[in-house]
């Protein structure tokens, strides 16, 4: 995972010193709902603010600390997880260090009663669900009270910066059709209905599991297109991640009829001895 920033206190408070103190290692979340709002943990008593996440309990994993901390702060599923980076903090001012993973997380919604900590309580803390925009603005604009929250407020401006510099990359969904129905479709506000009454929903595909799913169309004679689509634009058409077969793996389902104005680029569906040859344009993805 890439190292997004180093906070130290001559970064953060103008100070010197290095803490050589054993680092705390936390799991922290950018989590966006299927309505497309994210969550941010509004500690009222205090007039602070904080993306969801905690610490890694001995035993767990970063995945597995991550998927913990969402579920009793926020009371919802991850249901596709993507890497952001990690921050790595050292306070010399309080002899405290600090390596927090965060990571791009898609949610179906609330799936538990939330389970608060008592040091979550006595703070009133409790989420709320904002656009990106709203959040983004809630953390990078608030003015700092204290040290700790100077450190806070950095490592969280730190990782929304990161996501807002590249919106597009944990926003895209792809869906495949005929090149003979996008000419067709494509000069309409939106299209969709067929599937949707068929199925219920769009089907859709991350570009990290595009790979695994493209040999299903190799067998088509027909020429192909690949459609990136904006999940943050789509207006009025919630996405769910959900295993539908059972292999293990979420993939998005759009519940309703696309509006052509989501759709950034439309790829050709490249082929080759070996099947579907990766776009240059899905490059920068990994596969999954």
């Amino acid at each position: 995972m890439k190292l997004i920033a180093k906070l130290t206190d001559k970064t953060v408070l103008g100070l010197e010193g290095v803490s050589g103190a054993k680092p705390r290692y936390t799991s922290r979340a950018v989590l966006r709902n299927s309505e497309g709002k994210f969550a941010v943990m509004l500690m009222k008593k205090v007039d602070f603010q904080l993306l969801p996440g905690g610490g890694i309990d001995p035993g767990e994993d970063e995945i597995s600390a991550l998927k913990r901390e969402v579920l009793e702060e926020t009371g919802c599923s991850c249901d596709f997880i993507k890497e952001i980076g990690i921050v790595e903090e050292n306070r010399a001012h309080c002899d405290y260090t600090q390596i927090s993973y965060y990571y791009f997380v898609n949610t179906n919604g609330k799936i538990a009663e939330i389970n608060l900590t008592e040091g979550e309580k006595s703070t009133k803390t409790e989420v709320q669900w904002l656009g990106f925009d709203e959040l983004y603005r809630l953390i990078t604009e608030f003015v700092p009270k204290t040290e700790q929250q100077k450190f806070l407020k950095s490592r969280d401006s730190a990782v929304l910066e990161t996501v807002k510099n590249s919106f597009s990359d944990y926003s895209m969904i792809l869906h495949i059709m005929k090149k003979s129905a996008w000419e067709e479709r494509k000069n309409r506000e939106f299209w969709g209905r067929r599937n949707v009454d068929a199925e219920g929903f769009i089907h859709c595909s991350q570009p990290e599991y595009f790979w695994r799913i493209a040999p299903n169309f190799e067998g088509t004679d027909e020429e192909l297109v690949i459609l990136c689509i904006d999940e943050n634009k789509l207006l009025s058409a919630p996405v769910k991640y959900e295993d539908g077969d059972g292999c293990g793996r979420s993939y998005p389902h759009v519940y309703g009829m696309i509006n052509n104005s989501a759709v950034t680029a439309v790829l050709p569906f490249l082929r080759g001895e070996n099947g579907w040859i990766k776009n240059p344009e899905l490059e920068k993805f990994e596969d999954k």
